[in-house]
């Protein structure tokens, strides 16, 4: 592919040359007490440093060869090309008491994750309470945390991480190209819609709204006496007032002109990283926050990211942005979570935060096509062999990589082509490097909803999948640190019948709804003739009868998915859980996969329960003695994957905790 980076050994020449593309300069704003200056273990207090940093890229390095437009981007007097992002960290006061590992989140639209996801704290774009804290999980253990901003056109509020990128043009002018923004609304009163880029004309002339209820359906065009623009940026139906139907899918295609370079992010990220683990000070002598003695203080980095975040990291590593502007490896080990494809970041007229596909709408947008797995594999339909790992591979610049998935990705991402041939007929073989973690029977989101009530037809799965993540950290760490491989991989796979092109569940189960059809399909589609390039022809890409075969987990008796990396919570079960749902009647397209959320229908308390609602799945009186018999059983379970490797102790005494509460 031509944009792809180009690889080989660099002279010396240029090795001198690629040293100019770097932070340049970082700017402090704040730095004050964590918590209120709470200890936490051997490590001490943690501080917040957070402000802004300076960058520039040479567009002639190969290096730098990946991002789309970068040659059409103003450039200084250097020859650079500049950009600007913020940056929030989160260390010990006294940096000789952190581990010496960083630890990066991939912050998903701007917002951090980290602390709720690996500390079970509360949520904050600015943590600094106690309750922000949790547990203390990642402060006990000594991780520096990181953010940065990536993703362009955030608010400039909450506390949101930004990037501030630059326009690419012609040398004859603007660039200006048709778009499309899809459109699909979960409430009922949406009556606007904002548009990803300004269009260059309000002339209803030249513009087109198009609605259908289902992706199969054929698109209806809706009269212009229908609709009007707002202003350049958003467009409404009319009468004025008149909401957009809930779950209908609309498109809205227009023209736009000045596009920003987005592929810089994956710059952003690589050189922010780089110069908090290498560098002693900026430009202009300012020191990096994360030195010792005037020397680094990291000794090693880690990366995660969940849901968008986590397609960014496998892209991130795909177009090798892990070799830094020195050939120095950025990211020693990656932990990309709920996440089977790319990103639709390095595009021109890129729309970062969509996700290719989700079941309902969304089937358009580039992030989603081959390759698909880890190692090198040969595209069937195109002839062409590629690999997430493949420019690391021939940099040697490759993480160590612990990828956990969900049922989510299976049903809507085409999480098995991660591990099998893009045909779907016989299992393939990670790289060494690389764990795949499928989490039996969990949703994308874990414990948080992505739809409003309503919306889904069946009840959310809240399956908490955290512990594996705060284990993933653990072994990927001692992996990395000290040379002591990750727990196995655990997925299902064909060759053992847990991987199949379908599933049936018993329809009898009271408050089932079953899906209009299977999991999505992966068809190859036509962006126009300079998708290689990053550029998309097609005013509304094409889908080709070219499909790659998806496969979801086989499930047992109960409808739970019969294999993978399984909680305690499935193995002893208390419902049917789903990494999937489908919409209900209210919520729009009735039947269709409902989103990021998964499904989980309790079993009846009693058997006389289960007899008056005629569910033919046992009752928990009639699985379990009582509770006592339920929490010893979840105890056991929890220890085998400790035992394993795949859990930690203290969360192995918090599932064993909560069981006990559960009665019937």
């Amino acid at each position: 592919m031509k944009r792809l980076l180009l690889l080989g050994c660099a002279s010396l020449a240029l090795i001198a040359a690629s040293a100019q593309a770097r932070v340049t300069r970082i700017e402090i704003t704040k730095q004050e007490p964590f918590a209120a200056g709470q200890t936490f273990g051997n490590v001490g207090p943690y501080e917040k440093v957070l402000g802004r940093f300076r960058g520039e890229l040479d567009p002639k390095s190969p290096l730098n060869a990946a991002i789309v437009d970068l040659d059409k981007a103003p450039r200084n007097a250097r020859g650079m090309v500049e950009y600007s992002a913020d940056f929030y960290i989160l260390k010990p006061v006294d940096v000789t008491k952190s581990n010496g590992a960083l630890f990066y989140e991939l912050a998903n639209r701007g917002n951090k994750g980290f602390l709720p996801r690996f500390n079970y704290a509360a949520g904050s774009n600015d943590p600094t309470t106690a309750q922000h804290a949790g547990d203390g999980f990642l402060m006990r253990q000594g991780y520096t945390l990181l953010w940065n901003g990536w993703m362009n056109g955030l608010p400039a509020a909450n506390n949101t991480l930004r990037i501030e990128l630059p326009v690419a043009a012609n040398s004859s002018g603007p660039i200006v190209e048709t778009v499309w923004d899809e459109l699909l609304f979960n409430e009922t009163e949406a009556k606007q819609a904002g548009l990803t880029y300004k269009a260059t004309s309000t002339d209803q002339a030249q513009a087109q709204l198009l609605v259908r209820e289902h992706n199969s359906e054929e698109p209806i065009v809706i009269p212009t006496d229908k609709w009007e623009f707002v202003d350049a940026q958003t467009v409404r139906l009319l009468p004025a007032g008149t909401p957009f139907k809930i779950g209908a899918i609309y498109q809205f295609i227009y023209k736009a002109a000045n596009p920003p370079v987005t592929g810089i992010g994956f710059a952003a990220t690589r050189d922010i990283v780089s110069f908090a683990r290498y560098a002693t000070a900026d430009d202009d002598g300012t020191p990096n926050p994360l030195t010792a003695g005037g020397r680094p203080a990291l000794t090693r980095t880690l990366s995660q990211g969940n849901s968008q975040s986590g397609r960014y990291l496998r892209d991130f590593l795909y177009n090798g942005f892990n070799e830094d502007e020195a050939h120095r490896v950025v990211f020693d080990g990656s932990i990309p979570t709920v996440a089977s494809g790319r990103t639709f970041l390095n595009y021109r007229f890129s729309q970062v935060g969509r996700i290719n596909p989700a079941g309902h709408g969304f089937m358009f947008f580039p992030g989603s096509e081959f390759p698909f797995a880890y190692e090198n594999q040969t595209d069937p339909f195109t002839g062409k062999s590629d690999g997430i790992l493949v420019r690391c591979t021939a940099s040697n610049t490759c993480p160590k990589v612990i990828h956990l998935n969900s049922g989510t990705e299976y049903w809507q991402a085409g999480q098995s082509l991660v591990t099998t041939d893009p045909l779907g007929q016989r299992d393939t073989t990670p790289p060494s490097n690389v764990r795949i973690w499928s989490m039996t029977s969990v949703a994308h989101q874990g414990v948080n909803p992505a739809m409003p009530k309503g919306v889904c037809a069946m009840p959310y799965n809240l399956t908490d999948y955290r512990p594996l993540l705060r284990s993933a950290l653990v072994s990927l760490d001692r992996w990395v640190k000290d040379g002591k491989p990750a727990p196995a991989s655990r997925y299902p796979r064909i060759a053992d019948g847990t991987l199949v092109p379908s599933v049936k569940h018993n329809a009898a189960i009271p408050g089932f709804a079953a899906p209009a059809r299977g999991p999505n399909e992966k068809p190859r589609m036509d962006y126009g003739p300079d998708f290689d390039k990053g550029i998309i022809g097609k005013a509304l890409p094409v889908a080709l009868k070219d499909q790659y075969r998806v496969l979801v987990p086989a499930i047992d008796a109960d409808g739970n998915e019969r294999a993978g990396l399984t909680l305690p919570d499935i193995t002893v079960a208390t419902g049917t859980a789903m990494g999937w749902s489908v919409r209900s009647e209210e919520g729009g397209g009735k039947g269709e996969l409902c989103y990021l959320d998964g499904a989980k229908i309790p079993f009846a308390k009693t058997k006389a329960e289960r007899e008056a609602s005629k569910d033919p799945r046992p009752s928990l009186a009639e699985r379990y003695r009582d509770n006592a018999d339920y929490s010893e059983r979840v105890k056991a379970a929890a220890m085998a994957l400790e035992r394993d490797g795949y859990l930690i102790a203290e969360d192995v005494k918090r599932i064993v905790d909560n069981a006990a509460k559960v009665t019937w």
